[in-house]
């Protein structure tokens, strides 16, 4: 008895809060029926309805995780606690650093050869038209379109095609990728990783194939992918600078260069950014710890929105559409009109102002917003021109159809948190699209000169659910923050906050590019357990 009475003390409220949350999501999960493809209409996806079996399977759920998820924390910090130290022995700094460029070179190359020039996105085919022709416009974050814009200008200039244009840019991504890993590497090694920590993190930039494959992806969310990575290794310098108080002016500026890469690689970065500036100003004031460096923080803040906002307009840049922050309101419009939901005759009236009524069940797609919006003959001006009134509607809605409501947000966002949901919509561009056709030809030159196909064997033929890499990072948290304290949350915020902006305004429900920046980062959850433990014993 004194056993079990002292397992039930180590037992705390993030061992309880975590278990209601899982199996809750776990109670969601055995609701879900997903057809197969984000496509499929609300008769081959759907959430059936809950009830009693739904409350003694989370009951159930909830007994078993209460007695797992302590085991596991225990296990998990028992090997933290023996890596955690710091690696005393002298190493040469530069000599791993070029042993890892060799090897991460040689292991990348066949990537490069296999899928050359690149694998073109539709997205990328739109951005490629916008630079032929002028055309300006942040759907598609500007700086990227300016990037790409350079290889393409230059081969222009010598007379080559876009073949070459793209197999120099891709070339071009994947040296700056790979700069990116020896910076983590070096990273490591300020920090005194211990060996063991600094192998698996580099190995798995080495041999996880999405990494390459995503290197050789020609696509915007690349790019965002090494953004926040650099940003976020500057947020963590900046949280040690912070808990030692000795800010350095050079962590402030990488943190700054980084928070320009995020906010300008991807239009949901911004909001990470000024939500996690926010945050770092809120801690500074409460430990009395304010400092000139918050001060360049928001400045550079207030630059980011000035940019995008009166000097994109300035000069002519076309906004995003507005239906592109109103996605899901306008899933759980549909799935009102489709399921039949309490709606009045005069709300009908207001909704076909918006998107023809008639065309609704027609087009609604439980876990693709895009296609009431491209398909249903969506009016993006009069939703532009009468934003409020549609959320007047949304909001009528929902006071009446609550159920609804939440079984579409779950529906539109399935794949972001339910890990039994994967498909292969945008999990890697190693292809080009169909739209790409006249513009490159894709050929696989290792195969040509190697006899056999190197692709064949880092293909994905499994696909891994983008709620995966969510959940690692979300127990974590709580882990971090059962061991170290509230504070422990912080180093995971970011990657919280780009999945929470997913889980506010996507279109699509799944999609692993989305939750990309979250595999990139993926050490640094073993990363900020080590220094956090090792912080913990000093």
């Amino acid at each position: 008895m004194s056993k079990i009475a002292k397992y039930i003390g180590e037992i705390n409220i993030y061992d309880i809060i975590l278990s209601i949350i899982i199996s809750a999501s776990i109670v969601m999960m055995t609701r879900t029926h997903f057809g197969g493809s984000v496509w499929d209409m609300s008769d081959k996806t759907y959430m059936s309805s809950f009830g009693i079996p739904a409350l003694i399977l989370f009951i159930v759920c909830m007994f078993i995780l209460i007695i797992v998820l302590p085991v596991l924390y225990k296990y998990l910090f028992f090997w933290i606690r023996q890596v955690s130290k710091k690696q005393l022995s002298c190493v040469n700094e530069n000599i791993i650093i070029a042993i890892w460029g060799v090897i991460i070179f040689l292991s990348w190359t066949p990537y490069y050869l296999s899928y050359y020039p690149g694998g073109l996105y539709a997205d990328t085919v739109s951005a490629i038209s916008w630079i032929s022709s002028g055309y300006l416009t942040n759907r598609h974050p500007l700086l990227y379109t300016f990037l790409l814009s350079l290889p393409i200008k230059l081969s222009s200039m010598l007379g080559h095609d876009y073949n070459w244009a793209i197999a120099l840019f891709t070339a071009f991504q994947m040296i700056l990728l790979e700069i990116e890993f020896l910076y983590l590497v070096h990273w490591m090694l300020k920090r005194k990783i211990n060996r063991v920590i600094r192998i698996i993190c580099s190995l798995y930039f080495v041999l996880f194939p999405l990494i390459p494959l995503y290197a050789v992806s020609v696509w915007k969310d690349t790019p965002f992918c090494m953004a926040v990575l650099f940003w976020t290794l500057a947020y963590e310098d900046l949280l040690i600078d912070f808990r030692t108080n000795s800010i350095k002016k050079n962590t402030i500026m990488k943190f700054i260069i980084g928070m320009f890469f995020v906010s300008f690689t991807r239009n949901n970065g911004i909001y990470v950014v000024i939500v996690i500036t926010i945050i770092l100003t809120l801690v500074a004031i409460r430990e009395k710890a304010y400092h000139k460096w918050i001060i360049s923080l928001l400045a550079s803040i207030i630059a980011i929105i000035i940019i995008q906002g009166p000097i994109y307009s300035l000069v002519g840049v076309e906004k995003t559409d507005t239906i592109e922050s109103f996605g899901i309101p306008l899933q759980q419009i549909g799935a009102v009109v489709s399921y039949e939901g309490n709606i009045s005759e005069e709300e009908k009236k207001e909704i076909d102002k918006f998107i023809p009524y008639d065309t609704i069940k027609d087009y609604y797609s439980p876990c693709l917003a895009d296609n009431l919006k491209w398909y249903g003959g969506l009016n993006n001006e009069y939703l532009s021109s009468n934003t409020l009134d549609f959320i007047k509607i949304w909001v009528e809605l929902l006071v009446k159809n609550p159920r609804i409501y939440i079984k579409a947000y779950l529906l539109e966002t399935l794949g972001f948190w339910n890990i039994d949901v994967s498909t292969g919509d945008a999990y890697v561009q190693n292809f080009t699209w169909k739209s790409a056709d006249k513009i490159v030809t894709q050929t696989d030159i290792f195969e040509k000169y190697a006899g056999f196909s190197f692709s064949h064997f880092v293909n994905p033929r499994h696909y891994i659910s983008p709620a995966c890499f969510f959940w690692i990072f979300f127990v974590s948290t709580f882990f971090a923050m059962k061991r170290y304290g509230r504070k422990a949350c912080l180093p995971f915020l970011p990657f919280l906050g780009i999945w929470a902006t997913l889980m506010i305004a996507t279109p699509i429900a799944v999609s692993f590019r989305y939750i990309a920046p979250l595999m990139f980062a993926l050490p640094l959850v073993i990363l900020n357990l080590t220094l956090m433990e090792r912080n913990l014993q000093n």
